[in-house]
C-alpha cells in the first residue's frame, strides 16, 4: 500500500508542474539553513514583513514577522547541531481547484543539542509554506514544542523562592518596584540566573518570586550585592512596603529534589 501510495504521488505531481516551485522549493529549503547554520541574516532575507507563521508552541497561533524572528533567534541561540533529516518536499495544492499553487510543504525529523544542557533531542516535523514576491509570506511548523524543550531541560535546577509580605493596599506599589529595571529585570540579568517568575496572592497579600539559578553559590553572591552593593537601594526601599519590614521578605534556597513533570 505505501508503494501504490507513493507511486500515485509521483505520477501525479510528474505529470503536474507549477513553474514557481522550483524557486519556492529552493527558498524553503534555506528555511531549513537558518537554523541548522544559525544564520539569522538569512531569515531576514526570505522572509516577507507580511509574514503569518503558526506557530509550533501550544496556544501561541498565528503570529507576525516580529515574533516568528523572536522565535526563530529562540531555536538559534538555543540549540546547536540542528539537522532536518530525511526530508520530504513535496508541492502544495489549491485545495479549492485541487490544482498546484506553487506552495511547498515538507515532512522530516529535526535533530540538535541544547547549547545550556547537552541533551539533544529527535523531532518528527511537518511544515507548509506560502509565497509572495519572491519570499515566504506564510509558514505553519507543525511539532510537539513543549515537548522538545521537556526532553532537553535539565535534569536538575537550583530553585529559589522568595515570598514578599505586602502591607494591605500596597501590591500596587512593590509591583511598580519589581517590575522597574532596578527590579526583578536585574535579578534576571545578574549572572547565573536563567530565569525567573512572579506571581501575587490577593489573599494572603504574598508576593511569590520562583527564581532559577545555575547554582546556590551565584544565587548567594547575587543577595550579597542586593543587599550590599546594589546602588539603587530597592531592597531598604522595598521594605516599606512589607509586614515587618526587611524581615517579610524571606528567600527559601538550597532546595532539593526538583522535578519537571
Amino acid at each position: 500500500m505505501r508503494k501504490l501510495l507513493l507511486a500515485s504521488l509521483i505520477l501525479f505531481y510528474g505529470c503536474n508542474t507549477n513553474p514557481e516551485y522550483k524557486a519556492n522549493l529552493e527558498l524553503a529549503k534555506k528555511w531549513v539553513q537558518v537554523f541548522e547554520n544559525q544564520d539569522i541574516e538569512l531569515w531576514k532575507e526570505i522572509m516577507s514583513e507580511d509574514l503569518r507563521d503558526q506557530a509550533p508552541l501550544y496556544g501561541m497561533g498565528e503570529v507576525d514577522y516580529a515574533t516568528s524572528q523572536q522565535i526563530a533567534e529562540f531555536y538559534i541561540n538555543n540549540y546547536t547541531d540542528v539537522k532536518f533529516n530525511d526530508p520530504m518536499w513535496l508541492p502544495g495544492i489549491d485545495t479549492g481547484s485541487m490544482t498546484l499553487d506553487g506552495s511547498v510543504r515538507a515532512y522530516g525529523v529535526w535533530t540538535g543539542t541544547s547549547k545550556s544542557t547537552g541533551r539533544t533531542f529527535t523531532l518528527p516535523s511537518y511544515h507548509n509554506f506560502d509565497f509572495a514576491d519572491g519570499k515566504i509570506i506564510y509558514t505553519g511548523e507543525y511539532f510537539d514544542a513543549t515537548g522538545m524543550t521537556t526532553t532537553v531541560g535539565p535534569v536538575d535546577r537550583k530553585v529559589v523562592i522568595a515570598t514578599l509580605k505586602v502591607k494591605k493596599g500596597n501590591y500596587e506599589k512593590v509591583k511598580e518596584m519589581l517590575d522597574s529595571d532596578d527590579g526583578l529585570p536585574a535579578t534576571r540579568a545578574y549572572d547565573g540566573c536563567s530565569h525567573l517568575e512572579a506571581t501575587f496572592n490577593e489573599e494572603t497579600n504574598t508576593y511569590f518570586i520562583i527564581e532559577y539559578w545555575d547554582s546556590f553559590e551565584k544565587y548567594d553572591a547575587y543577595l550579597t550585592w542586593r543587599i550590599n552593593d546594589d546602588p539603587s537601594g530597592i531592597t531598604d526601599e522595598l521594605s516599606k512596603y512589607l509586614v515587618g519590614g526587611s524581615d517579610g521578605l524571606v528567600p527559601h534556597t538550597n532546595n532539593i529534589g526538583y522535578k519537571f513533570y
